[in-house]
């Protein structure tokens, strides 16, 4: 049937135009609406299509329409037909009524079949079906169940597809554009990250991109672009290499608050990139882009920001300030900082001062390449902890591009380097360095959470201070700073915080004013230091400051504990203690050799072998061979492995073996009779004679040391077999005077044996064969052993004297049980924390050096 309607866009239809609509979309409405045939219905449904698109969508017929009965067939359309023309046409109908009466869409969304349907046309190639899911408004619940992610990202990059026999409301992609951002928007933190890494692994920011260009949708963009990086750091220098920033920058201008917050934030982090030259690359971008000045624009935001933006914008300013050398007052620069720092100080609200914190480790610009500071882990390197930074240099996170040349490397390590003096400058310098008193309150928290970030930041702007011009600031530092730094030496349980500290606090020791503070403190942190400094240097330059105060007694700072005694008295004499890489070998004179765990304070014994028949009177180690000497006229060559020893060759050298050192070329080992036999491992050993009856040996490259009868030492060249005097001491009329042992520790052979004139130890320069030292004790020491910080001299009477290695100064006396138990071995651990002695009664005690 035909029927006139005017083609006026502004025409009303008459009255009998209306009906003569209805009549013929009636025959149409009652076979979709009863029909079982399929192709019937089909029909019916681009029937009805082209007279709604005559009628001028007419309230009267929208409303015939709009009825449950034929909303619901139209849906069952949606289920049954195979037809692309008749799915789309369906959707342009149900859309268009949607778009008419909000009614239909809350029929069709209280049915969850119907919206099942439409999820199931879109994950199967109909784009349209987008534009009905946004129009049904679906709570996140609902569409969150469906992962509707991947094929919405498959609708924007596929290519448009023509339909242009209806006009839809909206584009089928800016409608999928509009949906991520509904599911971004919705649930937790947590499942927004997992939506956004969902859209990055359907690689759908390149589609996104490319539709910035377009207004509509173009927040909806940006938003969504924002959560892909704050899920994945690393897609920033992706975005950042091909994003076009006049969308955004516009959009900024055009916007309201809520816009522009978002378009700060988005920027904000854009320029948080791992190359510092690229980031400034990008900043210059989005300081010369648009007609008005970006500077000035953010600044007038800055003033009137809700506070979740302020520290956003604030930062992106100061980074825009920070592209000049800072040589001139910046309202910008200094309104940006002021944000920052005011941030720190607002205890009620720890988001933004987590957030503030978070901005300003980020200024500092040592980024990983998926986006995450690691300015904690190059500071911990240059205290001397290199395990964090190895740990990403093995991620591939701090890797170079295989097209970077040595001048590129070079130039972004200037920039890097130029753009972090003027960040310290600018923070150190504003207010007169208003911003240590604002992290010493932040160092106050009780937010764990908290303290790690402040400490950070206050260990790298006072590691920078002396790259600084002295303008009195580090005063300041030090006021604000050094008391919460040691309580974090003296308190905090993480490595990690303790290292951090130790760095800063070494930025003060060239100040007396630190070294009173240091010298009050002394006794409470002087053990942490100890325990620390196998992980960073820094610790020992802080106990060397602190041992050389004259207000610190270093009597009172020692201390230690017995921890427990081994009765070994079955295996007779412990004759020899070594320590080794977390165990220590105990030489029995009943011939056993004892392996210990010593990981734990009181030592486990793992491994006990008898090879040897007679009494083992050393051991030594080189490399992963030990050697073992005996009374049974062998030397044993043993190899060292993970909680266990092996016997792996004996060589009989023909005579008891009462001393000896060795290493993978040779042997040097002391027999009845004078001087020293030296043994290749193949040929007969060779005695080297100096007429001198040796008691202790000690051996470093091709020079070896031998302590003598008439308190002299004997300096033997193993590379020619010569021997030269290296020092003879004092003779006396009465009594025996012996050197008893020798020991080598960084550069220097410690002499220990009778006491002669008070005097019974000398330390020796090896480089110039100088005395630079003696230990003043009435007592012979017949024992030494020797770590970092002390040295600890076994004498006769069942004594070990403390003294201190650098200052030779006498701080502690250990008495042994037993009384007058003579000491027959003794050895510390590599950390210095432990010591294990050996007696004569068959004991080992072991003390903690607390």
């Amino acid at each position: 049937m035909q029927f006139v309607v005017s083609t006026s866009p502004t025409s009303v239809l008459s009255q009998a135009a209306v009906e003569t609509i209805i009549n013929c979309l009636k025959p149409f409405i009652s076979t979709l609406c009863t029909s079982e045939n399929l192709q019937e219905c089909e029909e019916s449904v681009m029937g009805i299509a082209k007279l709604w698109k005559d009628s001028k969508t007419d309230s009267q017929i929208l409303s015939y329409l709009s009825k449950p009965t034929i909303i619901n067939s139209l849906v069952e359309i949606l289920s049954a037909s195979m037809s692309r023309a008749v799915l789309r046409t369906s959707i342009y109908i149900l859309s268009a009524l949607i778009s008419a009466d909000e009614s239909v869409g809350e029929t069709l969304i209280n049915l969850d079949s119907d919206f099942d349907c439409m999820t199931t046309l879109l994950k199967n190639g109909l784009a349209e079906a987008a534009l009905l899911i946004y129009q049904l408004r679906p709570v996140y619940s609902q569409i969150s169940s469906h992962e509707l992610i991947p094929s919405l990202v498959k609708l924007i990059q596929d290519k448009n597809e023509d339909f242009n026999d209806f006009q839809l409301p909206m584009g089928p992609k800016d409608a999928a554009i509009a949906i991520i951002e509904q599911i971004l928007i919705g649930g937790s933190e947590h499942s927004r990250s997992l939506n956004a890494l969902s859209i990055i692994s359907a690689n759908g920011i390149p589609a996104l991109l490319k539709y910035l260009e377009r207004i509509e949708g173009r927040r909806a963009i940006i938003y969504v672009l924002l959560c892909c990086m704050q899920a994945e750091k690393g897609c920033k220098s992706s975005i950042a290499s091909t994003i076009e920033m006049s969308p955004v920058l516009e959009l900024f201008h055009a916007g309201n608050d809520s816009v522009r917050g978002i378009c700060v934030e988005f920027l904000a982090e854009l320029v948080q990139l791992n190359r510092r030259t690229f980031c400034n690359q990008i900043l210059q971008i989005i300081k010369d882009e648009g007609t008005f000045s970006t500077m000035h624009t953010f600044l007038v935001y800055l003033q009137m920001a809700p506070m979740e933006h302020q520290l956003a914008v604030a930062s992106l300013l100061l980074q825009l300030d920070l592209l000049v050398e800072p040589r001139k007052m910046s309202i910008y620069r200094e309104e940006a900082v002021e944000t920052l720092i005011e941030a720190l100080w607002q205890k009620d609200f720890s988001k933004n001062q987590m957030k503030a914190l978070d901005s300003l480790l980020f200024l500092i610009g040592y980024v990983t390449s998926s986006g995450k500071s690691y300015a904690e882990a190059w500071l911990l390197k240059i205290a001397g902890f290199d395990q964090p930074y190895n740990a990403l240099m093995e991620a591939r996170q701090l890797e170079e591009f295989d097209n970077d040349t040595m001048e590129t490397m070079d130039d972004e390590k200037k920039v890097l380097n130029s753009w972090q003096k003027r960040v310290a400058f600018v923070l150190c310098n504003h207010e007169n360095g208003s911003i240590f008193k604002a992290l010493e309150e932040c160092l106050r928290s009780n937010s764990v959470n908290m303290v790690k970030p402040c400490l950070v930041l206050a260990t790298w702007l006072t590691h920078m201070l002396s790259t600084l011009p002295e303008t009195g600031i580090r005063d300041v530092a030090r006021k604000s700073l050094l008391h919460e730094l040691i309580n974090v030496l003296h308190s905090s349980k993480n490595l990690e915080e303790v290292i951090l500290a130790t760095l800063s606090l070494k930025a003060f020791l060239n100040d007396p004013f630190a070294h009173e503070a240091l010298g009050v403190y002394a006794k409470s942190i002087y053990r942490t230091l100890r325990k620390l400094r196998k992980y960073s240097v820094v610790a020992v330059d802080i106990m060397k400051v602190l041992l050389n105060l004259k207000s610190v007694d270093m009597t009172e700072l020692w201390s230690c504990k017995e921890v427990v005694e081994l009765d070994l008295s079955s295996n007779g004499e412990v004759l020899s203690l070594l320590y080794l890489n977390g165990q220590v070998l105990s030489g029995h004179s009943d011939g056993t050799i004892k392996l210990w765990d010593s990981r734990k304070r009181v030592p486990r014994v793992i491994q006990e072998t008898h090879e040897h028949t007679k009494a083992v009177t050393s051991l030594c180690s080189s490399g992963d061979r030990l050697y073992s000497g005996s009374l049974d006229k062998t030397i044993r060559v043993w190899m060292i492995k993970p909680d266990e020893i092996t016997c792996i060759d004996v060589h009989d050298v023909k005579e008891a073996v009462y001393v000896l050192t060795a290493n993978a070329k040779l042997a040097c080992y002391v027999s009845q009779g004078t001087g020293v036999k030296v043994y290749n491992w193949s040929d007969t050993p060779k005695l080297i004679n100096f007429n001198k009856y040796v008691k202790c040996l000690a051996i470093v490259g091709d020079k070896l040391y031998c302590g003598c009868s008439g308190y002299s030492i004997q300096e033997v060249h193993l590379s020619n077999y010569t021997s030269i005097s290296f020092f003879s001491g004092t003779r006396k009329l009465l009594g025996k005077q012996t050197i008893h042992s020798l020991q080598i520790h960084d550069g220097f052979l410690f002499a220990c044996g009778s006491s002669v004139d008070s005097t019974a130890g000398k330390v020796f320069s090896l480089s110039t064969k100088m005395v630079v030292g003696s230990l003043l004790t009435g007592f012979d020491i017949h024992r030494v052993a020797i770590n970092s910080d002390f040295i600890f001299a076994g004498t006769k009477y069942g004594t070990i004297e403390v003294w201190l290695k650098d200052k030779l100064t006498q701080v502690a006396s250990i008495k042994m049980a037993g009384g007058h138990t003579k000491i027959t071995s003794l050895v510390s651990d590599a950390d210095g924390m432990m010591l294990y002695v050996g007696s004569s009664d068959g004991k080992i005690q072991v003390w903690a050096l607390d």
